[in-house]
């Protein structure tokens, strides 16, 4: 289960102004945008992964009625939101905007499906105009996510590291989105079972909460929770993973010395006795003894 943000923010956090982390203006959000990500210090579930949610766009400012829908957003009134964009969708077909705002809705209502249908329009449509957002390009990589398949967790997967190569050289102006992407790839990385590769996100995470919330911040020890979690499953995947290798070894080693020691040696005997050898085992073969009249 999920919980929405307080404060009448909706769980995919704080908006993103249109051309926003664009290929031909690679800048993110101005500093007003940036103080607001930091703000958003909600309380999270134990398995919550509000961190890691779509973020909303905001319209220009000439267009009122996609400013009217952030606002049915913004108080959490996500159904009627979808519900305008929807008629919007039909006069404005092929707008970018539009289509992104109605996956944040859908995704919201956990309409995971749908949500990555409208994503991946957007994304088409941007990359058309040669205004890449890569707001959209995390929405598509959380709802593929959410759905939890194979195929989807690792084009998720692929899309979460190209979305943080993308905020990481941002350096400074894009800490928050360094930070939200983390917690995405590793939320999908415990998904996929790659403890370990879940580990080095959720370390990620953790250093980057500890200054921007605090180490006592609910978040940050949520985060730390999530990272000891992933510890412990990583080393048991290990150790279980040495234990099918030394099984898988032992049996054929096993078999192999039963038949290099019984009296009618055959030929897979032979050869492990020859390979035995070639190692440095000095193994004396006991010949049966036989009298002769």
């Amino acid at each position: 289960s999920h919980q929405y943000s307080t404060g009448g923010v909706p769980r995919c956090g704080p908006w993103l102004p249109v051309g926003g982390m664009t290929a031909a203006e690679p800048e993110t959000e101005d500093k007003a945008d940036e103080k607001a990500v930091e703000a958003e210090v909600e309380p999270v579930e134990a398995e919550s992964r509000a961190a890691a949610t779509p973020k909303v766009v905001e319209a220009p400012e000439e267009d009122d009625n996609v400013s009217a829908v952030l606002k049915l957003m913004s108080g959490g009134h996500f159904e009627a939101a979808r519900k305008e964009l929807m008629k919007m969708l039909k006069e404005k077909p092929n707008d970018a905007v539009i289509l992104h705002n109605l996956g944040v809705a859908l995704t919201e209502e956990g309409r995971y499906q749908e949500a990555e249908e409208k994503f991946l329009q957007a994304w088409e449509l941007q990359k058309k105009a040669n205004k890449v957002n890569y707001a959209t390009m995390f929405g598509l990589a959380t709802v593929l996510t959410e759905q939890g398949e194979s195929g989807k967790l690792l084009q998720a997967e692929a899309l979460f590291h190209d979305f943080l190569e993308k905020a990481i050289s941002q350096e400074e102006k894009g800490i928050a989105e360094t930070y939200r992407g983390f917690i995405g790839l590793a939320d999908n990385l415990e998904r996929q079972k790659r403890w370990m590769e879940a580990t080095h996100a959720w370390q990620q995470a953790v250093e980057m909460a500890t200054p921007m919330f605090g180490a006592s911040h609910e978040r940050t020890i949520e985060h730390q929770l999530r990272l000891k979690r992933a510890e412990r499953l990583s080393r048991w995947q290990r150790n279980m993973r040495m234990g099918i290798w030394a099984l898988t070894l032992a049996v054929p080693l096993g078999f192999g010395w039963t038949w290099y020691r019984s009296a009618e040696q055959t030929a897979f005997g032979q050869a492990f006795g020859v390979i035995a050898s070639s190692f440095g085992f000095g193994l004396n073969r006991s010949q049966p003894v036989t009298a002769e009249l």
